[in-house]
């Protein structure tokens, strides 16, 4: 089974269309989208006391968004949440509710696929989040929310708290992921990021038949 996996869409249509005609390309069995799909225009911060008035208000229903995620399997993100929060169900449009409404994960005895953002989370060194104590079943925990690719080896600490060996990340390049290895993979986002956190849209491909992991970026779609 070949899955491709792609993250943090933030209501970037053209760029997802742009991902999604490269995958279709990669001969893969299935896509899974981890979350994030959405951008909600109301911050955490003012949540609380956002007054609801229109749904545009909130994000952008944008249609062509769930035609192009038509058999894709979808995990809610923190986005969705939030949208979902603020909005009241019988002003959301019905297209919606299976984007907004989403399981937290998916699992496939290989790995587990999540968006990650109730998870544990560490910093490793400035900038760099990743959700090394989380507990998860099979070979690798797969996510997105922090917009950085990035693959770590976990191995026991003294501490009780996993350590991780930071694998480089080398686009278009499978990487084996060992059968007494766990891992933890962050794909990196569709949606534009800062320079600084490499390159984007960026997805990945999950061999699990083959157990391998390969990165891929396209400079090209905007």
């Amino acid at each position: 089974m070949r899955l491709a996996v792609v993250t943090d869409v933030h209501g970037q249509t053209a760029r997802l269309a742009g991902v999604l005609e490269r995958i279709r390309a990669q001969e893969v069995d299935q896509v899974v989208c981890l979350g994030d799909v959405f951008e909600c225009r109301i911050g955490k911060r003012e949540a609380a006391g956002h007054v609801f008035g229109r749904v545009e208000d909130v994000f952008d229903p944008d249609p062509e968004l769930a035609r192009l995620l038509e058999g894709v399997v979808v995990v809610r993100g923190n986005q969705e949440e939030r949208i979902r929060s603020l909005v009241p169900e019988r002003r959301l449009p019905r297209w919606t509710l299976p984007l907004l409404d989403a399981p937290l994960e998916h699992d496939t005895g290989f790995a587990r696929y999540c968006h990650g953002h109730p998870l544990p989370w560490r910093e490793l060194e400035p900038g760099r989040w990743s959700p090394l104590d989380a507990d998860f079943p099979g070979r690798a925990l797969i996510h997105g929310h922090h917009h950085r690719s990035a693959l770590y080896r976990l191995r026991p600490g003294g501490d009780g708290r996993a350590e991780a060996e930071r694998v480089p990340v080398r686009f278009g390049v499978p990487v084996p992921l060992a059968p007494d290895g766990r891992y933890v993979v962050n794909v990196g986002s569709v949606t534009r990021c800062s320079p600084d956190r490499g390159p984007s849209p960026v997805w990945a491909v999950v061999d699990e038949t083959a157990a391998t992991l390969t990165y891929h970026h396209s400079q090209e779609t905007t």
